[in-house]
């Protein structure tokens, strides 16, 4: 572990203990804030700085200390918002300077539990930006979002309980990310914006009086409007009736006009009548010489069927004869091939048996074999020992 005298030591941050309802006032405070900003650059072309003079002088961590801020502001909701903002200032600041991986460098410098911390912020970091890249089902997203939520929360308080740390973090990480300084940058001046709001309430007061003139105006502008686009209305109303007149006029023409169209259709459907009952007779008389000649044709027709089936009759009795005569020789030579597979399957057992008998002889045999062998290597053995057992007595 590295010697913490050698970090640059870091400005005292106060405790976390913001509640939810705080960090909800503070949430409304920052829209506000950031509406009045926005109108502001609007029409003057201005940051916030230009119109917020004298502002309180930051620290070194880039956050303005609430002893400043929320010391001249005499309304208790009114330094309970500040307090939060700069909360939120410390959290932002703290996350910006995590390092961007846990390598050696950062498992040297911090205990066990820091790295943990900051290795499960990462993880979830990484994994929520691939869910929302990937586009991946929104259950999956809000889960892995809170889990990223509870794992900063748990980042955030774990550094600013333990003010050294963060002193650490500026000796692993000197420079941010562009987003995070921009973050970093905004907040502040939402800060600063809602601090001049909460100050300046006379001033916010006579704004609004000014901005309902205005907009007693802008409704005496819309009154004449309103009255010159009645006069409009009604003009049209009349090119409207009129145009309506001259439809209806077309209209009653058009019906005298289909009358015509439809006592001309029924005089050509009488004819197209009389036309078809004249073809209808002919054909029907057609059909009937039709069908004598068909009758013929099929009584003809019926005596071939006929001879047809006393033929396959006769086919199909000859047939049956050559089928009973295959089965009678099918079946005789399964009886023989039964037979033959019984007498096969005897001598296979008699060789078994054989084969049996002779395995435990060859068992037996070879056990005997094994004691044999034993009882000749320890001769030989004895026999080794005795002869070197001579020649050491010799040498002596």
């Amino acid at each position: 572990m590295m010697n913490t005298a050698s970090f640059p030591k870091e400005p005292p941050l106060p405790p976390i203990g913001a509640t939810n309802s705080r960090a909800s006032i503070a949430g409304g405070q920052i829209r506000r804030a950031s509406s009045v900003q926005q109108s502001h650059n609007n029409s003057h072309g201005n940051g916030p700085s230009s119109i917020l003079p004298n502002l309180p002088q930051q620290s070194q961590s880039g956050v303005i200390d609430d002893s400043q801020l929320t010391g001249k502001l005499i309304n208790v909701e009114a330094q309970r918002i500040m307090s939060v903002l700069q909360e939120a200032q410390r959290k932002v600041m703290v996350i910006g300077m995590l390092p961007d991986e846990v390598d050696r460098r950062v498992s040297t410098v911090f205990a066990a539990e820091t790295v943990a911390y900051i290795g499960e912020y990462k993880l979830l970091e990484a994994k929520y930006r691939n869910l929302v890249e990937g586009r991946a089902p929104d259950a999956e997203v809000k889960e892995t979002a809170k889990q990223l939520r509870i794992s900063t929360r748990t980042v955030c308080r774990h550094f600013l309980q333990n003010p050294p740390l963060i002193a650490k973090l500026r000796y692993l990480k000197s420079t941010k990310p562009n987003n995070i300084l921009q973050f970093e940058g905004l907040l502040q001046e939402v800060k600063v914006l809602v601090y001049e709001r909460l100050k300046t309430s006379v001033e916010e007061e006579k704004a609004k009086q000014d901005q309902l003139s205005v907009i007693i105006a802008k409704e005496q502008k819309t009154s004449n409007e309103v009255r010159l686009l009645k006069e409009e209305l009604e003009k049209a109303k009349k090119e409207r009736s009129a145009e309506v007149s001259k439809r209806n006029e077309t209209i009653r023409r058009l019906k005298e006009e289909l009358r015509d169209i439809k006592q001309q259709a029924e005089d050509t459907t009488k004819r197209l009548e009389s036309r078809s009952k004249q073809k209808e007779d002919q054909e029907l008389q057609l059909a009937k010489d039709k069908e004598i000649n068909m009758k013929a044709e099929i009584a003809k027709l019926t005596e071939e069927l006929q001879d047809m089936i006393k033929k396959d009759r006769e086919e199909e009795a000859l047939l049956r004869k050559k089928k009973f005569k295959v089965e009678s020789e099918v079946e005789n030579w399964i009886h023989k091939y039964d037979q033959d597979m019984s007498e096969k399957q005897n001598e296979l057992e008699d060789i078994t048996t054989i084969y049996t008998e002779e395995k435990a002889q060859l068992d037996e045999l070879q056990a005997r074999y094994n004691e044999l062998q034993k009882e000749y290597d320890r001769i030989m053995e004895e026999r080794r020992i005795n002869k070197r057992s001579k020649l050491l007595t010799r040498r002596k």
